[in-house]
């Protein structure tokens, strides 16, 4: 077996400021086989940017730069951002655009996900033209006039639409120009580039016979325009999508995936803004935005770019004044609780101080693994040592090999992973960052206190068709010591793991093993946060039982890190037929920490029908079907169409001083749950505040 061994911690001036993006250039810039083409691409700085990840690249202030995919970048909007008056908006002014307009009754969803087949029935209206305002597809190829230039020049990447072009498109595929009539389905989605076989990078879900964005898209806003209960909702509900692109464009670990959710997030609200200015209206229409992403590790604060994006929409008065682009438009974001309590992808201890042992778990690398394998390890508001290094000393041992001793760095260091192996030359094995972050002081005088980050990158097991250099599959011995005398606590997290290769199918998660982690109970079902009991109808005053007794690996704690703060509403699972908690649906830690912190889901909507009916059904691929499919996603979707009904029946008010997460809390309270649920205790930790019953179940179509 060839030997590996880590370098000492050595300062680092980092090529980019995040150390993912840094990998994930560093990784795939020498590589000799198969490789994602990505170029460096300008985006636009503003109230809601992120810190520059690209800071060294000359010529490109006041905007930011990162990479994406070669074929969706627009290579000449830094030449339309550098020629503007004023930066403090992105998007060109009405006078400069032609937006829709919207009703002064009208409402507004937004909703950022991938595969929107937008061209079904049940977001349209009566007369057949589009619900949609407008349409933002990311990763589409950037459409260009006879002259080579972009057609819409403000944007850095993809394709959009809006209410007009889409009713063209519409009447130009429905049989005999009439929107009354059957829609070529295939047609309109290629044409507007929802989906593309001329690309091999480009977006093909909606070739499949289910979507996640057109199951969620059919829960926040389908309705039949014809049915007596749905009539108002399909008339005063309007909608914004974005399509994010294909997940290998977010890189390994999700890299970019912050940055686009960043400008799609800002894209919505300010078209809203500007839809209402162009409607004559004084400020925008009510909106709610439903994000059914997430990734897996993470701060769950301000350290993560989405995060403090978020944050900063929902507490700024330059993003809700008129200056901000925004016209005073609150913020109503819903994301799924996430679907990884069960994943084995975080440990959390305590590590007691003075001179004791190191602690050690493993982390499980797979084989036949061809994407890298990323582990962060947190600990969360410590005072800084006085040497200005890490709390934590750390070391990974490789599969095979033994302990040479824990070492620590100080943030902006890195330890790098070399073996002595022939051949291997620059391509990087593997790397652990060091990264500090200052938190604001409660109050004047108060003791500095910071959150420590160590980011483990670890390079693929395996290439297809390329000898690279890789760092092998197996048991890896993560050891840790505390260097200080009072207790710290720790939380390691394993990353969301992304294919980085168009079709490559071979992205396989790696785990913490934890010998006192029981997978299964004693029925040989899956074992969740806590035992609640199976029977129906039974009373009972028992406890709900803790489960999530091992010693590192934990199930509580595991929410989606960007619906790990307060500032948005966060949905979990439950199965719709006994109320009882969807065992995949993450749980919360039931204690909130930091100015924005998290203890628990907002509430619960329905994820399954029932044991033998996993999923709930909603829109498919194609105009009319019914598919079903399951995960917090769509319990998220379900939440934003309550806030919306709420909204139409004057339920809640958008810009009022109640949130919908209050809102959301109440309305679950105060439901009287149906006779069928089994009535053992369910934890806060795991479903919030209650669970809400959904009355508008996507019916199968009758034929």
């Amino acid at each position: 077996m060839t030997r590996l061994g880590w370098q000492a911690w050595t300062d680092h001036d980092p090529s980019f400021d995040d150390p993912y993006v840094e990998w994930f250039h560093d990784l795939h810039g020498d590589r000799r086989g198969p490789k994602p083409t990505f170029i460096r691409q300008v985006v636009p700085q503003g109230f809601d940017g992120f810190t520059a990840l690209d800071p060294a690249t000359e010529g490109t202030e006041p905007a930011h730069v990162f990479l994406a995919p070669d074929y969706m970048t627009n290579e000449r909007f830094s030449d339309w951002w550098d020629n503007q008056e004023s930066q403090t908006n992105w998007l060109p002014a009405p006078e400069d655009f032609d937006y829709p307009q919207i009703g002064s009754d009208e409402i507004v969803a937004g909703i950022i996900d991938v595969g929107l087949a937008f061209g079904h029935r049940r977001f349209r209206r009566a007369d057949g033209t589009t619900r949609v305002l407008g349409a933002w597809q990311q990763g589409a190829a950037v459409k260009r006039e006879a002259s080579g230039a972009p057609e819409v020049a403000h944007l850095p990447f993809g394709a959009q639409l809006f209410q007009s072009q889409i009713d063209r498109s519409l009447a130009d595929f429905s049989l005999d120009g009439d929107l009354g009539k059957a829609l070529d389905q295939d047609g309109f989605n290629r044409a507007n580039g929802l989906v593309d076989f001329t690309t091999a990078a480009a977006d093909r879900a909606l070739a499949q016979r289910g979507a996640h964005g057109t199951h969620v898209m059919g829960l926040v806003a389908g309705a039949d325009p014809f049915d007596a209960i749905e009539k108002k909702f399909s008339k005063k509900v309007r909608v914004l999508v974005v399509s994010l692109p294909p997940s290998f464009a977010y890189g390994e670990g999700g890299a970019f995936l912050d940055y686009y959710l960043i400008y799609a997030l800002r894209w919505i609200r300010e078209v809203n803004t500007r839809i209402a200015e162009a409607s004559g209206l004084g400020r925008p229409r009510p909106l709610v935005t439903n994000i059914s992403f997430g990734k897996h590790a993470g701060a769950g604060d301000a350290a993560q770019p989405f995060v403090r994006a978020l944050i900063k929409h929902a507490q700024s008065d330059n993003l809700s004044g008129p200056e901000g682009g925004m016209g005073g438009q609150p913020l109503h974001v819903v994301l799924p609780a996430g679907n990884s309590n069960l994943d084995r992808a975080q440990a959390a201890f305590e590590l007691q101080g003075g001179e004791g042992e190191d602690t050690h778990l493993d982390w499980v690398v797979q084989p036949e693994d061809a994407t890298s394998n990323f582990l962060e390890i947190w600990c969360k508001g410590v005072a800084p040592p006085a040497d200005g290094k890490a709390p934590l000393e750390i070391e990974l041992v490789p599969p095979g090999q033994t302990s040479k001793g824990t070492g620590v760095g100080q943030s902006g260091q890195i330890s790098r992973l070399v073996s002595q192996a022939p051949g291997c030359g620059r391509a990087p094995l593997g790397r652990i960052y060091c990264e500090r972050f200052d938190l604001p002081a409660a109050q004047a005088g108060a003791p500095t206190r910071a959150d420590y980050r160590y980011l483990i990158c670890l390079a693929a097991d395996r290439y297809q068709g390329d000898k690279w250099a890789a760092a092998p599959a197996g048991r890896w011995q993560l050891r840790l010591r505390n260097r200080g005398a009072a207790a710290l606590a720790v939380k390691a997290m394993v990353q969301t793991d992304q294919s980085t290769l168009v079709g490559q199918a071979n992205a396989r998660r790696s785990y913490l093993d934890d010998p006192t982690y029981r997978r299964f109970d004693n029925s040989g079902r899956l074992q969740d946060s806590y035992a609640y009991g199976y029977r129906q109808g039974f009373a009972t005053d028992q406890k709900a039982e803790d489960l999530d007794t091992a010693t590192y690996v934990k199930r509580r704690g595991s929410l989606n890190s960007y619906a790990d703060n307060s500032a948005v509403a966060t949905i979990a699972g439950y199965r719709a037929n006994d109320g009882r908690p969807a065992d995949y649906s993450s749980s919360g830690t039931g204690k909130a920490t930091g100015a924005f912190g998290r203890a628990t889901p907002t509430v619960a909507l329905p994820t399954d029908d029932g044991y033998a009916h996993p999923g709930v059904l909603s829109d498919g691929s194609s105009d009319g079907s019914v598919v079903a499919m399951r995960g917090t996603s769509f319990a998220s979707a379900m939440a934003v169409r309550d806030v919306l009904e709420a909204w139409l029946d004057r339920e809640h008010d958008p810009y009022g001083a109640t949130t919908i997460k209050s809102f959301l809390r109440t309305k679950a309270q105060r439901q009287r749950p149906p006779q069928a649920w089994f009535t053992a205790p369910v934890k806060q930790e795991k479903l919030g505040a209650g669970r809400i019953v959904f009355a508008h179940a996507r019916k199968i179509p009758r034929l």
